[in-house]
């Protein structure tokens, strides 16, 4: 305790107590119970001993902008899933580089002026996909083009990818891809499931767990490694595939760990790009809480 500085003589000091509040946090989405994210965090902030809390909360795009009002101020920072990535943008005070290329937010936390965006999802893919190939890769197949792909497609040219197919079922959906290409000097054609396409480094699906893939697609599709974004269930009908070939895949659990190492350094640490005190242990405790 300590005594106020500031009091009239002859008045009796008033005793200031220290006044801790729990910070909150949560993810948010619709749907949001199949949602991981509250394993990894509170991993992280049981490792890191800090007095916070994370919850996961049902919010669709329509909801966003009432929920985000009624916070208080304990509500330090928020981890966003589909479909709120783009429709957070108009909220924010402000947002990182890689948010407003992508088009992307998926994390954002309280500041004095305002909430602030960030883009977690292309460091965590691409830390996902070094630590699994240890390589670069020059070429790359990706599976949709959607909100999710605007990331990876960044994380692909972070990997080195300099040729890049955009497989999509509707090819007028692409355009906005196409255009982040020529943004990142990536050489990029479009192609319907089903086209015979060249052989490439690497497989990389944005599609949902509820999309379905002839046997025909599946032949047109050829590249040693595979990263997926389904988790639930694992393997994919990708994952399936590439394990019937032999070959290496992994599932988007590996990115979504490390996409929530980095907002853990936002949310708890000083710095997205500063690690978090002992963070390997974090990673330890987040792995084991997912079953990585």
């Amino acid at each position: 305790m300590q005594q106020s500085r500031n009091f009239e003589p002859g008045a009796v000091p008033v005793l200031r107590m220290p006044i801790t509040v729990t910070r909150n946090f949560g993810v948010l989405g619709s749907p949001i119970n199949h949602s991981q994210s509250p394993a990894l965090h509170r991993a992280a902030i049981s490792t890191l001993g800090i007095d916070a809390t994370y919850t996961s909360t049902e919010v669709t795009g329509s909801e966003l902008p009432g929920f985000i009002k009624s916070l208080d101020d304990s509500w330090t920072g928020l981890s966003l899933t589909m479909p709120l990535k783009n429709v957070i943008r108009p909220m924010l005070a402000r947002e990182c580089a890689t948010s407003t290329l992508t088009g992307s937010v998926n994390t954002v936390v309280r500041r004095s002026n305002g909430w602030e965006g960030y883009n977690t999802d292309v460091w965590g893919a691409t830390t996902a996909m070094r630590r699994q190939w240890g390589t670069d890769f020059s070429s790359a197949i990706i599976l949709g083009a959607g909100a999710t792909a605007s990331s990876l497609v960044v994380s692909l040219r972070d990997l080195g990818v300099e040729s890049l197919v955009v497989v999509a079922r509707d090819l007028s959906r692409t355009r906005d891809i196409q255009k982040l290409c020529r943004e990142l000097g990536i050489d990029a054609r479009t192609a319907l499931f089903g086209e015979v396409l060249e052989p490439a480094d690497i497989v990389v699906s944005s599609l949902p767990s509820t999309a379905v893939l002839s046997p025909a697609t599946l032949d047109c599709l050829n590249a040693v490694a595979l990263f997926d974004v389904v988790y639930q269930p694992w393997p994919s009908a990708l994952g399936q595939e590439w394990g019937r070939r032999g070959l290496e895949s992994i599932s988007g659990l590996h990115m979504l760990l490390w996409q929530a190492v980095r907002q853990a350094r936002v949310f708890y640490g000083d710095s997205v790009d500063e690690p978090l005190p002992n963070e390997e242990l974090v990673v330890t405790a987040m792995r084991a809480a997912v079953g990585l």
